[in-house]
């Protein structure tokens, strides 16, 4: 330390070399007083980084259901997601499904579809597996924007004659059939869990094979699936005569909210309900599920955020604590730096690049480690963690203003202490 009397506040590079120093001097401290800040850095990028994922997921879901689509449910409104094809609710039915497609009915939608379905189990062979079936018309590869990859998709004459026919998911076809091509023109039984109890098996002859889609975020595969006709749906699997849901594809987002209302519109009219009494359907665009699914996520996000800003603030306070300590350890120093000629402000700089970088390296650290946090979360759950050079800018500000904002105390306090009383210390 250069004792030497001085005319003004010490140079930048002699307080962080003076600071520097007296951190050194005390390694342990150092390293437990930053801790504190670490989990709490460590929390908040973990804990953020799982929001995000979360709300990733929750896109892919929605751009998994296809293009500018409107989504209508039976039952009141719920907000959040629509509610599955094979609900229990049994207020839509197939003629408003048709009402809705009548040409010029909802003069901006491109084509609308019925579905209604549940869980199976499709056999070939001694193979089972479990796929979730939908019984829809030939729109639903329109509405949905999911062409075949081979053979056909199901055709009017097929709704007309209630076929026996299916068109299967890439994963069920090559569960079943060891590959896609090989699945065309082949036999799979499909048993399907009865309402009244016991099951049915009906066979279908695979006619196609859809587009390969992925797994939703880990959690849904689209391409578990089994499509068949809604009329063979209806007569020979679920012998339900309701749907669980229907969609409309609009010709563009910016049609969508018209769309909506005119959905709204024909459907009260069908169903004898006046306007402003609550409706026995819900009808919701992707843009209102987005809105409310990204609302439920930045809630949680910043839930889970706060209680990593908790660990923070118990951290400051640590830090706090022990710069207080050293405070009073360092007494007679700080009494002969300022009989030596430091001034109050150099005292205070110095003291609080101490708290500031012992922060700072906390922080650095505590990103480390919530990364680290968040690729083992990945690599355990279906959640991919996903962490934004944003959030790594806002943690290392935090890790900054922590401290200096609970440094600024022990620094003023360091920077108070007269010279004469400081020097008298033991």
């Amino acid at each position: 330390m250069d004792c030497r009397s001085q005319v003004g506040p010490m140079p930048l590079a002699d307080t962080l070399r003076t600071a520097f120093g007296a951190l050194a001097a005390n390694k342990l401290r150092a390293s437990l007083t930053m801790l504190g800040v670490l989990i709490g850095v460590a929390s908040v990028i973990a804990m953020v980084s799982i929001g995000q994922g979360a709300a990733r997921i929750v896109e892919s879901t929605l751009e998994g259901l296809g293009t500018n689509v409107v989504f209508v449910t039976p039952g009141g409104r719920t907000p959040g997601f629509a509610q599955a094809a094979g609900g229990s609710a049994t207020s839509l039915s197939i003629d408003d499904a048709r009402a809705l497609a009548q040409p010029g009915t909802i003069p901006d939608a491109v084509a609308g579809e019925p579905e209604q379905g549940g869980f199976v189990s499709a056999a070939v062979g001694g193979t089972t597996i479990n796929v979730r079936a939908v019984g829809t018309t030939p729109a639903y590869s329109i509405v949905r924007d999911w062409p075949v990859t081979a053979g056909r998709f199901i055709s009017e004459s097929d709704l007309v004659a209630a076929a026996s026919v299916a068109v299967l998911g890439a994963d069920t076809a090559a569960d079943l059939f060891g590959s896609i091509d090989a699945a065309i023109g082949r036999a799979v039984n499909v048993r399907v869990a009865q309402a009244a109890g016991g099951s049915i098996v009906v066979r279908l002859r695979v006619i196609g094979v859809m587009e390969a889609r992925g797994n939703v975020g880990g959690f849904f595969n689209l391409d578990q699936l089994v499509v068949v006709p809604l009329s063979t749906s209806q007569r020979r699997m679920f012998g339900r005569d309701s749907v669980g849901a229907i969609l409309v594809s609009a010709a563009s987002a910016d049609a969508m909210p018209q769309v909506r209302r005119d959905v709204e519109t024909v459907l009260r009219r069908r169903h004898g309900i006046a306007e402003g009494e609550a409706p026995d359907f819900t009808v919701q665009t992707q843009q209102d599920l987005l809105a409310a699914a990204s609302l439920t996520s930045d809630i949680l996000t910043i839930l889970l955020g706060a209680s990593g800003g908790i660990s923070l603030i118990v951290g400051g306070i640590g830090i706090m604590n022990i710069m207080l300590v050293s405070v009073t350890e360092r007494t007679r120093e700080i009494g002969l730096r300022k009989a030596l000629g430091a001034t109050r402000r150099d005292i205070r700089n110095q003291f609080l690049v101490e708290a500031v970088t012992l922060t700072t390296f906390g922080g650095l650290a505590g990103i480390a480690l919530g990364l680290a946090a968040g690729l083992a979360i990945s690599a355990a759950t279906p959640i991919i963690a996903v962490v934004s050079p944003t959030a790594i800018l806002i943690a290392v500000g935090i890790s900054v203003a922590v401290g200096m904002i609970f440094g600024l105390y022990p620094a003023s306090r360091a920077a108070n202490l007269q010279p004469i009383a400081a020097l008298r210390a033991e």
